[in-house]
């Protein structure tokens, strides 16, 4: 082959129109320069696809970490190893992050070199993620600060020092984040898990509770031959403090009601002692009023000063008397035919300080009804928020045409029950109804 066609040919390669009448030589430094731009344009290819690859390893790596410690607090164990978790995680946090020293500090535990205290002293919000690069900081060359925080602050993850570079980057504080995240979901499903726990075993001793707070009140109403009685007690919550009982003595029946204040346990404590005080009292003391005056003088003595019980008392004779002491209780309706006769409380409740209870003495006659009750009755709301009342409760009572006890009972839980529907009770709930029968149908 010519010169002269080698050049044509050479001109075609590199398409351009070179005229071969020339010479070859400056074709040749021509082809000499594409050649070695080429090449150049090769290496830098070569070092863009290396460092491709360089950051597609560092993203497996970082991804495959995460995932490792996901697994390792992804699990569902109660209780939790968090030392043994965190003292796995951290040799694969340090295998990306290229950290030297840190620290990881979660509520009392603690792991790692650096000083608790300097760390402390460094970082003020410890609620953020905190940078600090070379030269801002007198006692790091460097510092990776991230919490530790869910439901809420648990503590922090911290790193110094860098085996390669001197920086952390927007990478190493990306794969620190989410790992402080990981843990932070971990501590909140143990928080919740405990919780649960917790409240499932309170559930269980709230139940047994109950039950036995429930043989506390009559089992039946005790019958007489002058007084129909029929009463019911139901908790706000599982336990509570209302208190009915009824005692039977020589031709007299006394009945009782109280309400302690508060709810719950506490409430059903003190209930409790008030029952086991009566009914020790109660056969020892023929007399309404002292046994009323002694009773408050051991609650004074037991109660702190926000505790108190308020009480009503109705002791009930064949002749048709009735000694009444209300001690801070609700009022005492007494319906006779047409008549509805409502009695105020007269003293104090019992459990404040020391007080002369005095009793008021009334007549029944024969199929007179008396109603006591607690404040879950008149407080008892329904869906818009309005209370049952006083006013629907003398409705209810003057509405009534006459009957036994159980069926005027039945009546007024029905109408307190239509009135709230199904809207929580506010407070526990207790009705006593009695119907002193009269004289003539003792033998």
């Amino acid at each position: 082959m010519s010169e002269r066609e080698i050049c044509k040919k050479i001109s075609e390669i590199l398409g351009i129109d070179y005229d071969c009448s020339r010479g070859i030589d400056e074709l040749l430094k021509i082809l000499e320069y594409e050649i070695n731009e080429y090449k150049k344009s090769l290496e830098e290819q070569t070092i863009f696809m290396e460092a491709q690859l360089e950051e597609l390893s560092r993203s497996y790596e970082e991804i495959s970490t995460l995932l490792e410690i996901s697994e390792i607090f992804g699990g569902l164990e109660f209780p939790m190893n968090l030392r043994e978790k965190l003292e796995r995680v951290i040799p694969l946090l340090k295998n990306v992050v290229k950290f030297k020293d840190y620290i990881v500090r979660v509520e009392d535990l603690t792991i790692g070199n650096l000083s608790q205290k300097e760390v402390e002293q460094e970082i003020e919000d410890r609620e953020k993620t905190v940078l600090i690069e070379p030269g801002e900081s007198q006692r790091f060359s460097n510092l990776l600060f991230v919490p530790i925080a869910g439901n809420r602050h648990y503590g922090y993850m911290c790193f110094s020092g860098k085996e390669e570079g001197i920086v952390f980057t927007a990478s190493d504080r990306k794969i620190t984040e989410v790992t402080a995240r990981y843990i932070a979901n971990a501590l909140d499903r143990m928080d919740f898990l405990q919780k649960e726990i917790e409240r499932q075993r309170l559930e269980e001793q709230m139940e047994i509770a109950r039950r036995i707070q429930s043989t506390l009140l009559p089992r039946e109403v005790p019958e007489t031959k002058f007084v129909d009685a029929a009463a019911c007690s139901c908790p706000a919550v599982q336990v509570g403090g209302d208190y009915y009982d009824i005692f039977l003595g020589n031709e007299k029946l006394l009945a009782v009601m109280g309400d302690v204040a508060g709810k719950s346990v506490p409430a059903a404590l003190l209930m409790s002692a008030v029952r086991s005080y009566l009914r020790v009292l109660s056969t020892s003391h023929s007399d309404l009023e002292k046994l009323v005056n002694h009773l408050n003088s051991i609650l004074c003595e037991d109660l702190s000063n926000d505790r108190f019980v308020t009480m009503v008392f109705l002791e009930i004779f064949q002749n048709g008397t009735l000694n009444l002491i209300n001690a801070g209780h609700n009022p005492v309706y007494f319906l006779h035919r047409d008549e509805m006769v409502k009695l105020e409380a007269s003293a104090i409740p019992i459990g404040i300080t020391e007080w002369s209870y005095r009793k008021h003495t009334i007549r029944l006659k024969p199929d007179t009804l008396i109603v006591a009750y607690t404040d879950g009755v008149i407080e008892a709301r329904n869906m818009l928020g309005e209370e049952y009342g006083y006013e629907r409760l003398e409705k209810t009572l003057r509405e009534y045409s006459g009957g036994n006890a159980e069926e005027l009972l039945s009546i007024l839980i029905k109408s307190v029950g239509e009135f709230s529907k199904n809207v929580p009770q506010h407070d526990d709930m207790t009705i006593m109804v009695l119907k002193y029968k009269g004289q003539q149908e003792v033998e």
